[in-house]
């Protein structure tokens, strides 16, 4: 039996990931047909079914969706990659309700982190065993579970995904093994395309690893590596990058004029921290933390600081740092005010701490699964029961939050988040819900508008003026930069500039004579430039990859 083990030990593992990626979620999102939502649930519900609206309208490549603000649009697709959305979406596009194509999208999620956590602890040199546990301590944290089953939070999810390839990569690097810099590159673009805050935090990690290592990492061939890898993730994520940047650059949006939260007011004491950590407490915005397990490890490894030449010391240092900068000990509020503060909460930091604790228990510098062999097994079942009873928890402690599949499949668009992050600061979200009736405004003395067509991402309108001055026609559009009209007048076409409405948030346009007029949303040349730099670094990517991997084989075989 353990021959034939060892002989397919991909396939077992493999479903061993795929059997426990349905089973962690089934009490919460399969059981008696009820689904349990999260804080974040409608937003991203939303962002599925307008990806979905939009490739069925022949737009493959959304930046607008007029899924949202029952059409007034938002630009959920530019601010927020839609790249691991498309699979939900095309089930959408197959006929598949929306329950069942999150759920099915959850359990990929579930299954894609259970894969790149064990890959990245093969990469560190982890035993099978060892790197099996691994995947199942990080991805079945009660942290991740939170963000998963409480939070729905998909972005930070998905990011979180990849976080175990960063360390390994840094794993590398540190023991002198540049060539693998590429590992690094791709870790952090799939963060990159997931969600942009972990990618903050990520960069703080790899900064901290760098400093407490710098006699391994300031050597001309590793930083070299380094720059390698800044470098494509850029580039690779210049797509996304360089549009928010020049969007913020046109238009001031609510995430920094009215900010959801500073970011000091949201970090914890630390007997809070310890205390739900030692309950694995159920989240709530009072409640994150890392759970009885991997806090057993915190505790446990911070006693080997105290032993000369303890192995991975920077990675228990960094714990711990980020444990603290969780609390209030640390001084957040000199923070406010700065780039930081769009971290939000403090516990993210969370994320960071999980995947190192989980790291050093699978590693074992203790020794503990020498002396006692089935303490692996154990400790495999106290995982799995953990997971079980912290989603029953969450059931009895949360149960106004079950819907029927059938009930989850009912959307309402106007849920663009808690914060409204990307309206231009002139929205007036409220007075905007109030007129659901999207209508254009103008004054019946200045001009007499027929005709008009309202389609998905375009309004059209014939238009006559009664002066001989140009007069403004208000459209039912959320105003970012990129909207354009199309003006046919005199058997002439033109492209007429639209703007910002100063009160309103919305779009405006200047029209002066008779004609028609189209507007609608168009890439703008920075937007069109940087996804043609992003895929020709793709694509040069991919064509080395082969020209060496060929190179190698055809070297092997001599």
């Amino acid at each position: 039996m353990k021959s034939w083990l060892n002989q397919h030990s991909r396939i077992v593992i493999f479903l061993s990931f795929l059997i426990l990626s349905i089973l962690s979620l089934y009490i919460v999102y399969l059981q008696n047909g009820h689904i349990m939502i999260g804080d974040d649930y409608h937003f991203h519900q939303n962002r599925i079914e307008g990806l979905a609206l939009s490739m069925k309208n022949g737009v493959l490549f959304p930046k607008i969706s007029y899924f949202f603000i029952g059409g007034y649009g938002y630009a959920s697709s530019l601010f927020y990659p839609d790249f691991y959305l498309y699979f939900p979406a095309v089930l959408r596009l197959l006929g598949l309700s929306l329950a069942n194509s999150f759920i099915i999208f959850a359990i990929g999620i579930n299954l894609g982190t259970f894969i790149v956590t064990y890959i990245s602890g093969r990469y560190m040199a982890l035993s099978k065993m060892k790197s099996w546990l691994f995947s199942l301590l990080y991805t079945l944290s009660i942290y991740r579970l939170q963000d998963f089953f409480n939070r729905q939070a998909l972005g930070e999810l998905l990011a979180m995904s990849f976080f175990p390839l960063i360390l390994a990569s840094l794993y590398l690097l540190k023991n002198g093994k540049t060539g693998k810099w590429l590992l690094l590159a791709i870790g952090m673009t799939g963060i990159g395309l997931a969600h942009f805050i972990s990618l903050e935090l990520v960069s703080i990690f790899i900064g901290l690893y760098i400093l407490l290592n710098a006699k391994r990492f300031f050597k001309k061939d590793v930083i070299v590596a380094i720059g390698k890898a800044t470098g494509s993730t850029i580039l690779l994520l210049a797509f996304y990058l360089v549009p928010v940047f020049e969007q913020m650059r046109h238009v001031t949006f609510q995430v920094t004029s009215k900010p959801l939260t500073l970011i000091s007011e949201r970090s914890y004491s630390l007997g809070e921290l310890l205390t739900n950590s030692f309950k694995n407490t159920v989240f709530h915005a009072s409640s994150a933390n890392i759970g009885i397990i991997l806090l057993g490890g915190l505790i446990l490894y911070t006693g080997m600081l105290f032993r000369k030449n303890a192995p991975n010391r920077e990675l228990i240092l960094l714990a711990l740092f980020f444990m603290f900068m969780t609390t209030n000990f640390f001084p957040w509020q000199l923070f406010d005010q700065t780039p930081l503060n769009t971290i939000q909460f403090p516990w993210r930091f969370l994320s960071i701490v999980t995947l190192l604790l989980a790291y050093l228990i699978a590693n074992d510098d203790l020794g503990i699964f020498k002396r006692y062999p089935n303490s692996q097994l154990v400790l495999a079942i106290v995982i799995l029961l953990g997971v079980g009873l912290y989603e029953k928890e969450s059931i009895d402690t949360e149960g106004k939050r079950l819907l029927s599949h059938q009930s989850y499949d009912q959307t309402n668009s106007y849920y663009i988040g808690a914060g409204h992050e990307y309206l231009p600061t002139e929205v007036d979200y409220e007075m905007i819900k109030k007129n659901k009736k999207r209508q254009l405004t103008y004054d019946t003395d200045e001009i007499e508008v027929k005709n008009v067509k309202m389609t998905v991402g375009s309004v059209a309108f014939d238009y006559q003026t009664k002066r001989s001055k140009k007069t403004t026609v208000g459209i039912p559009f959320i105003y970012y930069y990129g909207y354009q009209a199309k003006v046919m007048s005199n058997g002439k076409e033109k492209v007429v500039p639209v703007g910002l409405n100063k009160e309103t948030g919305l779009v405006d346009i200047s029209l002066k004579g008779k004609g028609n007029a189209t507007i609608t949303y168009q890439s703008t040349w920075a937007q069109k430039i940087s996804l043609g730099i992003s895929t020709f670094t793709l694509l040069i990517g991919v064509i080395w990859q082969g020209i060496v991997k060929g190179s190698s084989q055809s070297k092997s075989k001599k």
